[in-house]
């Protein structure tokens, strides 16, 4: 997904209108370092349009990401699954695995077994 290219005119309008502050801890941005922060996560489905963006220091939105980690994780999760990409599992003895535990309690490869 290619992100949208906004004009620094737009980025201006759109910086006053929310008043120059961050939006995490509501402290005025004076000349420090600060992102266009994501309110809904592009990983999360977000939108990349300037409503779901708001000005945030730097430090902030790092924070904000850090706890916006498994939540991607999960919707990348579920999103796999719902188009039918399935995990493989690597247990032994698991179907995926090559190894197949008989009723024996002996061990067999199992591409031997069938």
């Amino acid at each position: 997904m290619t992100r949208k290219r906004y004009t620094q005119v737009a980025i201006t309008k759109w910086f006053l209108k929310h008043g120059g502050r961050c939006y995490l801890c509501g402290c005025k941005i004076n000349g420090k370092e600060w992102d266009r922060e994501h309110v809904i996560p592009l990983g999360a489905g977000g939108s990349d349009d300037l409503e779901n963006q708001r000005p945030a220091h730097r430090s902030c939105h790092a924070g904000k990401t850090k706890k916006d980690r498994p939540v991607i994780a999960k919707t990348n999760r579920m999103r796999a699954k719902n188009i039918g990409i399935k995990k493989k599992a690597t247990m032994p003895g698991s179907k995926g695995s090559k190894w197949k535990r008989k009723m024996d309690g002996t061990v067999v490869r199992r591409d031997d077994y069938e």
